[in-house]
């Protein structure tokens, strides 16, 4: 018996007056959630119904038919001049870039897989047939040839004479020079001399690379130049051409530097060439004076020449140029220039690349000796005829020799070889499938 019930009752009611005060909160607190996630509810129905509301989708941008492009570690671009490309749909590329081939006529098919060669010192009468007739869509342009004068002397008349070939031109023109730095360096005349790719990895800093490359882009796009002939991707071996114009002596050195300068080109509104497929760091002569063997293994071509190539497709280079050198490795028979198993089998087949190739020069010393030795004693008939090898062996862009008369004999042979369906329809418009879709990316060409 509780000496105490009045105290006892008072306790037992406090201690329910508690209870009932924490089962109010509890129920206050999960009205409360409820309500918020009633409002959530809500919320999301109300977004999801709105027109309008919905996020656009990231539209796919083609920048060629090859592999995503790697993130640059470098600055963000300056904004380019030139027009920026269209984001088109990978699914209708294909049929739009084939209308836009059906509206060609066979002249201007033809003329899109040409190169014209300018040496001069302004733009003249000469050069209308090339641009007008034969409707050739591209241009490299020198002011140095062949131990030659200066031509254009300023930088307004090397300005003037590109304006003069763009405007006067009945297709859009890729215009591209060799702008190297260090011994190549066409710009040297008009703003002093650039930096060798040697030197520029000498540096250790591949930022110093890029920095020289968007410089050159710039003083590229403001004379109207929109394609430029470096970087080298050639790993030196001690070979013939000059170590200066190589950016290391290891592929993941060359990778390091010429992709920092790929990516100053291309980040910028010009795009680069990768140089010389298959490799020419171990060539015993420089294939604009001879014809040289590059004498390693598969293994170590694939180790050491092919390995900075392979490494620096996924930067999306422009174009890729092959070069006149015999790979007996490879093929004994044909210059890798010339040759389907190095540009069809192994550069598109085993490496993966399905961009633009084009030839170096075809007025080079070591395919005229390779095409004496196959009976073509005469210049002009043996660049011609190598012009039509190098179109069937994968090539997509033949570089012209610069004489008027050679030039004109390239155009017939090569015109000849498309009517008389030695170059089949199907081989000239795959060409034309990868040179239109650079050009697209470039902003040059828009699609029907």
């Amino acid at each position: 018996m509780d000496p105490y019930p009045s105290k006892q009752k008072q306790q037992q009611k406090a201690a329910g007056s508690s209870l009932e005060r924490l089962l109010l909160t509890v129920i206050l607190l999960s009205l409360a959630v409820i309500l918020v996630c009633l409002l959530i509810i809500g919320r999301l129905w109300y977004t999801s119904n709105t027109p309008g509301s919905h996020p656009t989708p990231t539209p796919i941008v083609v920048l060629s038919p090859q592999s995503s492009p790697t993130p640059s570690p470098f600055p963000s671009p300056t904004p380019s001049p030139i027009p920026s490309p269209s984001p088109i749909p990978t699914a209708i590329l294909a049929q739009r870039i084939d209308s836009y081939i059906n509206h060609l006529t066979q002249t201007q098919q033809i003329g899109q897989l040409l190169m014209l060669s300018v040496y001069t010192n302004g733009y003249t009468a000469v050069l209308n047939q090339p641009l007008q007739q034969w409707d050739i869509a591209n241009v490299i342009v020198y002011n140095q040839y062949n131990g030659g004068p200066l031509m254009p002397t300023t930088l307004s008349g090397w300005t003037q004479l590109v304006q003069g070939l763009r405007s006067h031109a009945n297709q859009a023109l890729i215009v591209a020079t060799d702008e190297e730095g260090g011994i190549v360096d066409r710009l040297a005349p008009y703003y002093g001399p650039s930096p060798s790719p040697q030197s520029l990895a000498a540096t250790g800093d591949p930022q110093q690379a890029y920095a020289q490359a968007q410089l050159d882009a710039q003083r590229l796009l403001a004379s109207g130049i929109n394609t430029d002939f470096a970087p080298l991707a050639d790993v030196y071996q001690g070979g013939a051409v000059s170590q200066s114009r190589m950016f290391g002596t290891t592929p993941n050195q060359v990778v390091r530097y010429a992709g920092a300068f790929l990516d100053g080109l291309q980040q910028n509104g010009v795009e680069g060439t990768l140089k010389h497929w298959p490799g020419l760091g171990s060539a015993a002569a420089n294939p604009d004076y001879g014809l040289p063997t590059i004498t390693h293994s598969q293994a170590q071509l694939n180790a050491i020449d092919f390995a900075s190539f392979r490494a620096l497709l996924p930067r999306q280079p422009g174009m890729i140029m092959v070069t006149h050198a015999m790979v007996p490795a490879y093929d004994s028979h044909e210059p890798a220039s010339l040759s389907p198993v190095l540009i069809d089998q192994v550069l598109r087949g085993q490496l993966g690349y399905q961009g633009v190739v084009i030839t170096d020069a075809m007025d080079a010393q070591g395919l005229l000796q390779f095409m004496q030795q196959q009976g073509y004693s005469d210049p002009g008939q043996a660049i011609a005829e190598a012009s039509v090898r190098a179109i069937l062996a994968g090539n997509d862009i033949v570089e012209c020799p610069i004489e008027p008369d050679r030039l004109a004999t390239v155009v017939t042979t090569l015109t000849a070889a498309v009517h008389s369906g030695r170059i089949s329809q199907q081989r000239l418009r795959q060409s034309l499938h990868r040179i239109i879709a650079l050009k697209v990316r470039m902003g040059l060409i828009s699609l029907p």
